[in-house]
Protein backbone atom coordinates (compact mmCIF):
# COMPACT_ATOMS: atom_id res chain seq x y z
CA UNK A 1 0.00 0.00 0.00
CA UNK A 2 1.17 3.50 -0.76
CA UNK A 3 1.11 5.72 1.98
CA UNK A 4 1.42 9.62 1.44
CA UNK A 5 2.24 12.24 3.70
CA UNK A 6 3.18 15.61 3.23
CA UNK A 7 6.74 16.13 1.42
CA UNK A 8 7.24 19.54 2.96
CA UNK A 9 6.38 20.77 6.37
CA UNK A 10 7.21 24.16 7.74
CA UNK A 11 6.43 25.08 11.36
CA UNK A 12 7.92 28.74 12.12
CA UNK A 13 7.20 32.52 12.28
CA UNK A 14 6.72 33.35 9.02
CA UNK A 15 5.95 30.18 7.61
CA UNK A 16 3.70 31.29 5.01
CA UNK A 17 6.82 33.18 2.77
CA UNK A 18 7.67 29.91 2.27
CA UNK A 19 4.33 29.06 0.37
CA UNK A 20 5.90 30.06 -3.27
CA UNK A 21 8.97 27.94 -2.66
CA UNK A 22 6.63 25.08 -2.24
CA UNK A 23 4.62 25.63 -5.13
CA UNK A 24 7.58 25.83 -7.10
CA UNK A 25 8.78 22.34 -5.64
CA UNK A 26 5.77 21.07 -6.81
CA UNK A 27 5.96 22.47 -10.20
CA UNK A 28 2.90 24.08 -9.50
CA UNK A 29 1.80 26.32 -13.37
CA UNK A 30 -1.65 27.08 -11.92
CA UNK A 31 -2.80 27.36 -7.90
CA UNK A 32 -5.67 28.16 -6.62
CA UNK A 33 -6.49 29.62 -3.11
CA UNK A 34 -9.14 28.88 -1.25
CA UNK A 35 -9.96 30.92 1.87
CA UNK A 36 -12.31 32.86 3.48
CA UNK A 37 -12.84 37.11 3.73
CA UNK A 38 -11.70 37.12 7.39
CA UNK A 39 -8.24 35.33 6.37
CA UNK A 40 -7.91 37.36 3.55
CA UNK A 41 -7.21 40.96 4.36
CA UNK A 42 -5.05 38.93 7.40
CA UNK A 43 -2.73 37.28 5.04
CA UNK A 44 -3.37 38.85 1.28
CA UNK A 45 0.00 41.34 1.95
CA UNK A 46 2.11 38.02 2.26
CA UNK A 47 0.92 36.34 -0.51
CA UNK A 48 0.69 39.14 -3.18
CA UNK A 49 2.75 37.79 -5.57
CA UNK A 50 1.69 34.78 -6.11
CA UNK A 51 -0.12 34.74 -9.33
CA UNK A 52 -3.16 32.72 -8.28
CA UNK A 53 -5.70 31.55 -10.70
CA UNK A 54 -8.14 31.99 -8.74
CA UNK A 55 -8.97 33.12 -5.11
CA UNK A 56 -12.17 31.44 -3.81
CA UNK A 57 -14.16 32.09 -0.32
CA UNK A 58 -15.30 29.58 1.68
CA UNK A 59 -18.95 30.83 3.40
CA UNK A 60 -20.13 27.32 4.95
CA UNK A 61 -18.16 24.61 5.21
CA UNK A 62 -20.11 21.86 2.84
CA UNK A 63 -20.03 19.46 0.33
CA UNK A 64 -21.94 21.93 -1.57
CA UNK A 65 -19.42 24.79 -1.30
CA UNK A 66 -16.77 22.97 -2.42
CA UNK A 67 -18.66 21.45 -5.41
CA UNK A 68 -19.40 24.93 -6.68
CA UNK A 69 -15.58 26.04 -6.25
CA UNK A 70 -15.24 22.94 -8.61
CA UNK A 71 -17.52 24.24 -10.76
CA UNK A 72 -16.14 27.42 -10.99
CA UNK A 73 -12.92 26.40 -11.98
CA UNK A 74 -14.29 24.41 -14.86
CA UNK A 75 -12.12 22.62 -17.50
CA UNK A 76 -8.69 24.60 -16.61
CA UNK A 77 -6.19 22.69 -15.61
CA UNK A 78 -5.68 23.66 -12.09
CA UNK A 79 -2.70 21.62 -10.92
CA UNK A 80 -3.00 23.03 -6.78
CA UNK A 81 -5.07 24.28 -3.93
CA UNK A 82 -3.86 26.10 -1.25
CA UNK A 83 -6.23 26.31 1.13
CA UNK A 84 -5.45 28.99 3.86
CA UNK A 85 -7.63 29.62 7.13
CA UNK A 86 -9.15 27.48 9.75
CA UNK A 87 -10.67 23.99 10.08
CA UNK A 88 -13.88 24.85 7.71
CA UNK A 89 -11.37 26.48 4.40
CA UNK A 90 -9.41 23.17 5.06
CA UNK A 91 -12.24 20.56 4.65
CA UNK A 92 -13.30 22.59 1.56
CA UNK A 93 -9.90 22.82 0.02
CA UNK A 94 -9.11 18.85 0.57
CA UNK A 95 -12.75 17.71 -1.36
CA UNK A 96 -11.60 20.62 -3.92
CA UNK A 97 -8.26 19.18 -4.52
CA UNK A 98 -9.78 15.83 -4.39
CA UNK A 99 -12.18 16.16 -7.20
CA UNK A 100 -9.80 18.03 -8.94
CA UNK A 101 -6.79 15.52 -8.56
CA UNK A 102 -4.97 18.50 -8.00
CA UNK A 103 -1.89 18.91 -4.94
CA UNK A 104 -2.93 20.01 -1.66
CA UNK A 105 -1.29 22.65 0.23
CA UNK A 106 -2.29 23.17 3.98
CA UNK A 107 -1.74 26.97 5.46
CA UNK A 108 -3.82 26.55 8.73
CA UNK A 109 -4.40 29.85 10.73
CA UNK A 110 -5.15 27.97 13.62
CA UNK A 111 -4.60 25.06 15.59
CA UNK A 112 -7.77 23.92 16.51
CA UNK A 113 -7.65 19.82 15.42
CA UNK A 114 -5.58 17.37 13.48
CA UNK A 115 -7.50 17.90 10.23
CA UNK A 116 -4.36 20.45 8.95
CA UNK A 117 -2.38 17.30 7.91
CA UNK A 118 -4.96 14.56 7.63
CA UNK A 119 -6.52 12.71 4.78
CA UNK A 120 -10.02 12.97 6.07
CA UNK A 121 -12.40 16.17 5.64
CA UNK A 122 -15.34 16.33 8.18
CA UNK A 123 -18.34 18.47 7.66
CA UNK A 124 -21.91 18.83 9.64
CA UNK A 125 -24.64 18.28 7.15
CA UNK A 126 -28.21 18.88 8.53
CA UNK A 127 -26.87 19.45 11.97
CA UNK A 128 -25.17 15.60 11.56
CA UNK A 129 -21.50 15.06 11.59
CA UNK A 130 -20.41 13.19 8.12
CA UNK A 131 -16.23 12.46 6.96
CA UNK A 132 -14.92 11.94 4.18
CA UNK A 133 -11.69 11.09 3.29
CA UNK A 134 -9.75 12.97 0.88
CA UNK A 135 -6.33 13.45 -0.49
CA UNK A 136 -3.38 13.99 2.32
CA UNK A 137 -1.92 17.14 1.87
CA UNK A 138 1.16 17.75 -0.11
CA UNK A 139 2.65 20.50 2.54
CA UNK A 140 1.85 22.24 5.38
CA UNK A 141 2.57 25.32 6.01
CA UNK A 142 2.04 26.46 9.43
CA UNK A 143 2.90 29.99 10.54
CA UNK A 144 3.24 29.99 14.67
CA UNK A 145 2.83 34.09 14.06
CA UNK A 146 -1.04 33.67 12.52
CA UNK A 147 -1.76 30.86 14.60
CA UNK A 148 -0.60 32.83 17.75
CA UNK A 149 -2.96 35.32 17.00
CA UNK A 150 -6.30 33.09 16.79
CA UNK A 151 -8.28 33.05 19.58
CA UNK A 152 -7.28 30.70 23.01
CA UNK A 153 -10.03 29.02 22.64
CA UNK A 154 -9.20 27.24 19.21
CA UNK A 155 -5.52 26.15 20.55
CA UNK A 156 -7.10 24.78 23.46
CA UNK A 157 -9.29 22.76 21.45
CA UNK A 158 -6.58 21.71 19.39
CA UNK A 159 -4.90 20.42 22.93
CA UNK A 160 -7.89 18.61 23.32
CA UNK A 161 -7.97 16.95 19.99
CA UNK A 162 -4.19 15.87 20.18
CA UNK A 163 -4.33 14.32 23.16
CA UNK A 164 -7.23 11.85 22.68
CA UNK A 165 -4.77 10.27 20.82
CA UNK A 166 -4.17 8.55 23.80
CA UNK A 167 -7.67 6.91 24.59
CA UNK A 168 -7.78 6.16 20.46
CA UNK A 169 -4.53 4.25 20.10
CA UNK A 170 -5.71 2.21 23.65
CA UNK A 171 -9.20 1.22 21.35
CA UNK A 172 -7.32 0.02 18.30
CA UNK A 173 -5.35 -2.09 20.84
CA UNK A 174 -8.28 -3.57 22.65
CA UNK A 175 -9.85 -3.95 18.89
CA UNK A 176 -6.93 -5.92 17.92
CA UNK A 177 -6.44 -8.40 21.60
CA UNK A 178 -10.55 -8.85 21.55
CA UNK A 179 -11.39 -8.91 17.93
CA UNK A 180 -7.88 -9.46 16.05
CA UNK A 181 -8.38 -6.12 14.12
CA UNK A 182 -5.09 -4.94 11.84
CA UNK A 183 -2.95 -2.87 13.39
CA UNK A 184 -0.38 -1.03 13.18
CA UNK A 185 2.44 -0.06 15.55
CA UNK A 186 4.48 2.72 13.52
CA UNK A 187 0.94 4.76 13.18
CA UNK A 188 0.04 4.46 17.18
CA UNK A 189 3.31 5.57 17.80
CA UNK A 190 3.19 8.74 15.68
CA UNK A 191 -0.21 9.44 16.61
CA UNK A 192 0.55 8.84 20.73
CA UNK A 193 4.54 9.81 21.59
CA UNK A 194 2.97 13.83 20.64
CA UNK A 195 -0.13 13.74 22.91
CA UNK A 196 1.71 11.68 25.72
CA UNK A 197 4.37 14.82 25.60
CA UNK A 198 2.02 17.75 25.54
CA UNK A 199 0.11 16.10 28.26
CA UNK A 200 3.25 15.40 30.18
CA UNK A 201 4.41 19.22 29.47
CA UNK A 202 1.23 20.58 30.59
CA UNK A 203 1.48 19.06 34.01
CA UNK A 204 3.85 22.06 35.10
CA UNK A 205 2.76 24.76 37.13
CA UNK A 206 4.38 27.35 34.92
CA UNK A 207 3.46 25.43 31.52
CA UNK A 208 1.81 28.21 28.98
CA UNK A 209 0.75 26.21 25.74
CA UNK A 210 1.41 29.43 23.59
CA UNK A 211 5.02 28.79 24.25
CA UNK A 212 4.53 25.65 23.07
CA UNK A 213 2.53 26.34 20.00
CA UNK A 214 5.46 24.26 17.67
CA UNK A 215 5.35 21.77 19.61
CA UNK A 216 1.57 21.48 19.50
CA UNK A 217 1.20 21.66 15.91
CA UNK A 218 4.08 18.73 15.46
CA UNK A 219 1.22 16.53 17.09
CA UNK A 220 -1.42 17.50 15.07
CA UNK A 221 0.29 17.34 11.98
CA UNK A 222 1.73 14.18 13.14
CA UNK A 223 -1.65 13.06 13.79
CA UNK A 224 -3.20 13.45 10.70
CA UNK A 225 0.21 11.29 9.43
CA UNK A 226 -1.07 8.80 11.36
CA UNK A 227 -4.39 8.42 9.85
CA UNK A 228 -2.60 8.70 6.41
CA UNK A 229 -0.19 5.61 7.26
CA UNK A 230 -3.02 3.73 8.91
CA UNK A 231 -5.59 4.43 6.10
CA UNK A 232 -8.41 5.16 8.35
CA UNK A 233 -8.62 7.32 11.29
CA UNK A 234 -8.23 4.60 13.84
CA UNK A 235 -4.94 6.04 15.93
CA UNK A 236 -6.69 9.35 16.27
CA UNK A 237 -10.71 8.36 16.79
CA UNK A 238 -12.07 5.92 19.22
CA UNK A 239 -14.72 6.08 21.92
CA UNK A 240 -14.07 9.49 22.93
CA UNK A 241 -14.82 10.88 19.30
CA UNK A 242 -17.80 8.42 19.11
CA UNK A 243 -18.97 10.70 22.59
CA UNK A 244 -18.36 14.05 20.62
CA UNK A 245 -20.04 13.18 17.48
CA UNK A 246 -22.84 11.82 19.77
CA UNK A 247 -23.52 15.72 20.89
CA UNK A 248 -23.24 17.01 17.43
CA UNK A 249 -26.32 14.34 16.41
CA UNK A 250 -28.34 15.53 19.34
CA UNK A 251 -27.08 19.13 19.35
CA UNK A 252 -25.88 19.60 23.20
CA UNK A 253 -23.69 22.32 24.15
CA UNK A 254 -21.44 24.73 22.02
CA UNK A 255 -18.00 23.27 22.65
CA UNK A 256 -15.59 22.98 19.89
CA UNK A 257 -14.84 19.99 18.22
CA UNK A 258 -11.44 19.50 20.70
CA UNK A 259 -13.09 20.58 24.06
CA UNK A 260 -15.93 17.90 23.50
CA UNK A 261 -13.12 15.17 23.08
CA UNK A 262 -10.99 16.47 25.70
CA UNK A 263 -14.08 15.74 28.28
CA UNK A 264 -14.30 12.31 26.58
CA UNK A 265 -10.78 11.55 27.04
CA UNK A 266 -11.21 12.17 30.91
CA UNK A 267 -14.34 10.07 30.99
CA UNK A 268 -12.64 6.71 28.90
CA UNK A 269 -9.43 7.00 30.38
CA UNK A 270 -11.07 7.22 33.79
CA UNK A 271 -13.10 3.51 32.43
CA UNK A 272 -9.46 2.31 30.96
CA UNK A 273 -7.76 3.11 35.05
CA UNK A 274 -10.74 1.06 36.70
CA UNK A 275 -11.23 -1.91 34.16
CA UNK A 276 -7.79 -2.54 33.23
CA UNK A 277 -5.40 -0.58 35.42
CA UNK A 278 -3.97 1.09 32.39
CA UNK A 279 -4.30 4.93 32.34
CA UNK A 280 -4.21 8.21 34.26
CA UNK A 281 -7.47 10.23 33.87
CA UNK A 282 -6.39 12.31 36.03
CA UNK A 283 -3.75 13.74 34.89
CA UNK A 284 -5.46 14.18 31.64
CA UNK A 285 -7.57 16.49 33.76
CA UNK A 286 -5.09 18.22 35.21
CA UNK A 287 -3.25 18.88 31.80
CA UNK A 288 -6.69 20.29 30.28
CA UNK A 289 -7.45 22.17 33.44
CA UNK A 290 -3.77 23.80 32.90
CA UNK A 291 -4.17 24.75 29.77
CA UNK A 292 -7.51 26.50 29.93
CA UNK A 293 -9.48 23.84 28.18
CA UNK A 294 -13.16 22.66 29.98
CA UNK A 295 -12.90 20.05 32.68
CA UNK A 296 -16.42 19.98 33.33
CA UNK A 297 -19.61 19.81 31.23
CA UNK A 298 -21.21 22.96 32.00
CA UNK A 299 -18.29 25.18 30.74
CA UNK A 300 -19.64 24.19 27.27
CA UNK A 301 -22.89 24.46 28.35
CA UNK A 302 -24.07 20.29 29.14
CA UNK A 303 -26.12 19.00 31.62
CA UNK A 304 -25.31 15.89 33.47
CA UNK A 305 -28.47 14.65 31.57
CA UNK A 306 -27.17 15.03 28.21
CA UNK A 307 -23.84 14.13 28.72
CA UNK A 308 -25.31 10.91 30.59
CA UNK A 309 -27.54 10.83 26.75
CA UNK A 310 -24.76 11.50 24.79
CA UNK A 311 -22.30 8.92 26.42
CA UNK A 312 -25.64 5.91 26.21
CA UNK A 313 -26.27 7.52 22.49
CA UNK A 314 -22.65 6.93 21.19
CA UNK A 315 -22.96 3.11 21.86
CA UNK A 316 -24.82 3.29 18.98
CA UNK A 317 -22.39 5.54 16.79
CA UNK A 318 -20.34 3.14 14.03
CA UNK A 319 -20.58 0.17 15.67
CA UNK A 320 -17.99 -1.59 13.61
CA UNK A 321 -15.29 0.87 15.61
CA UNK A 322 -14.78 -1.61 18.11
CA UNK A 323 -13.91 0.79 21.31
CA UNK A 324 -14.03 0.06 24.97
CA UNK A 325 -17.78 1.04 24.83
CA UNK A 326 -18.52 -1.84 23.08
CA UNK A 327 -15.94 -4.28 25.54
CA UNK A 328 -17.33 -2.70 28.60
CA UNK A 329 -20.96 -2.54 27.47
CA UNK A 330 -21.00 0.43 30.13
CA UNK A 331 -24.64 1.23 31.53
CA UNK A 332 -26.06 4.46 32.54
CA UNK A 333 -24.90 3.76 36.20
CA UNK A 334 -22.13 3.25 35.04
CA UNK A 335 -21.79 6.61 33.63
CA UNK A 336 -22.82 8.02 36.64
CA UNK A 337 -20.41 7.07 38.44
CA UNK A 338 -17.55 8.00 36.03
CA UNK A 339 -18.83 11.67 35.63
CA UNK A 340 -19.35 11.75 39.72
CA UNK A 341 -15.76 10.51 39.96
CA UNK A 342 -13.94 12.83 37.67
CA UNK A 343 -16.02 16.01 38.54
CA UNK A 344 -17.10 16.23 35.08
CA UNK A 345 -20.46 16.95 36.92
CA UNK A 346 -21.18 18.41 40.00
Amino acid sequence: MEVKIPSYVYIQKNAISKLNRVLEKIDSQSAVMVTDEVVKRLVEDKIQKIPFYGVFLVENASILQARDIVLNVGYTDVDAVVGIGGGKVLDVSKVVATELNAEFVSVPTTASHDGIASPVASFKENGKPISISTKPPVAVIADTEIIKSCPRRLIHSGFGDLISNIVAVKDWRLSRDLRGESYNEVAVAIASMPAHLMVNRAKEPDFRLENDIETLLRGLIMSGVAIAIAGSSRPASGAEHKFSHALDYLGFGSGTHGEQVGLGTIIFEFFYEKAYNEGNWELIRESLRNVGAPTKAEQIGLSKEQVLEALLYAKKIRRKRFTILEALDPQKEDFEKALEETKIVD
